[in-house]
C-alpha cells in the first residue's frame, strides 16, 4: 500500500520537474532572441542641474561631513570585546565617522580613534540616516548620549 502511494508521488514529482525544466528552457530561448534597441534621440532633453530644491533632497554620503550611530551591544574587534581605554566600559557606544576614520565614544564621553574599523564596516552596520544635525553635540543629544 505505501509502496504504491510512494511510486505515485514520485511520478507526480517527476512530472512537475519536467514541466519546470520545459518552462526554464522556454525562458532561455526567449532571452537569447535579440531585443531591438531604441535608437539614440540626441540632445533633445534639456540639462537640469538640480531637480529638487536643497531642502527636499536626501543627503548623500558626499553631503554629510560625518555620520554617527548608537551601538548598545558590546563591540567585538579581532575576537576580543573592545573596552574604553580610559574607563573600561564595553557597551553603549556612539560610533561616528569623519572622513575615512571611525571614532568611538563611550557613555562617559571618552573618544578614541579606532584604526581596526573603517567606513565600510560602518556602512554595513549602520542603518539609514534618520536625521541631520548642525553640530556634533546635537547629534549626541539626539542619540541619547550626554555631551561633555
Amino acid at each position: 500500500m505505501f509502496g504504491r502511494k510512494r511510486r505515485q508521488m514520485r511520478r507526480e514529482f517527476a512530472e512537475i520537474w519536467r514541466q519546470h525544466a520545459e518552462m526554464i528552457n522556454t525562458w532561455e530561448r526567449e532571452e537569447q532572441e535579440p531585443v531591438p534597441q531604441p535608437e539614440p534621440v540626441g540632445d533633445l532633453a534639456p540639462v537640469v542641474d538640480d531637480f529638487l530644491p536643497a531642502d527636499l533632497r536626501v543627503p548623500t554620503r558626499d553631503d554629510v561631513e560625518g555620520m554617527m550611530m548608537r551601538r548598545q551591544m558590546p563591540l567585538v574587534l579581532d575576537g576580543e570585546v573592545h573596552a574604553c581605554p580610559q574607563c573600561g566600559s564595553y557597551r553603549d557606544w556612539i560610533v561616528f565617522t569623519l572622513g575615512d576614520e571611525v571614532w568611538l565614544r563611550c557613555r562617559a564621553g571618552h573618544q578614541s580613534l579606532e584604526p581596526r574599523l573603517d567606513t565600510a564596516w560602518f556602512d554595513r552596520n549602520s542603518g539609514p540616516t534618520e536625521s541631520r544635525h548642525a553640530t556634533f553635540d546635537e547629534g549626541l543629544r539626539h542619540l541619547g548620549h550626554p555631551d561633555t
